[in-house]
């Protein structure tokens, strides 16, 4: 599997018991999304992960491997990231993105003047902020909201803002 068809959806946490079970951060919205997105991948896509079953236990996922018999064999995958297939993810609805979709997109106000690209997305918990590296000076942020962003052109690799007063 190549690595660009790979997309970050987990990682291991700690063992749990000595059955070989372990503990997992997912990074979809829930199990059943979880589920749909295997088999699993190491980051460089050469080891594949199968799991024998994948449950939630008060609100953690847990999951026992195949071939991952004992507390000792699992607690080497500790903090290993969980990649999947990038054609498993389901389609996005108009209007939704994906973060790697929108890495690396230019960034322009309304009259074509580029400002620069994005460079990473990050919530802090009010909502998605793109990261925008300027061709010149220090990184800031734009809320990704309908007052800042007027379209978004994934074929182009192109975002067109107007930004609220006072960011720019």
């Amino acid at each position: 599997m190549l690595k660009s068809h790979l997309i970050h959806v987990g990682t291991f946490g700690k063992p749990l018991g000595l059955k070989g079970e372990i503990n997992i951060f997912m990074l979809t919205n829930d199990l059943y999304s979880f589920k749909k997105l295997k088999p699993f991948f190491s980051d460089d896509g050469t080891v594949a992960w199968h799991f024998q079953h994948l449950r939630m236990l008060k609100g953690n996922l847990i999951g026992k491997l195949k071939n991952y018999t004992t507390r000792t064999t699992v607690e080497k995958l500790k903090g290993k990231k969980i990649f999947a297939n990038k054609e498993k993810l389901p389609r996005t609805k108009p209007g939704e993105f994906y973060i790697f979709d929108l890495i690396n997109c230019k960034v322009q106000l309304k009259d074509n003047k580029i400002i620069g690209r994005i460079n990473k997305i990050d919530n802090f918990g009010a909502g998605d902020l793109l990261s925008i590296k300027p061709i010149k000076g220090k990184d800031f942020y734009i809320p990704m909201n309908e007052d800042n962003v007027i379209s978004v052109n994934l074929k182009k690799k192109i975002i067109v803002i107007k930004p609220i007063r006072g960011i720019l």
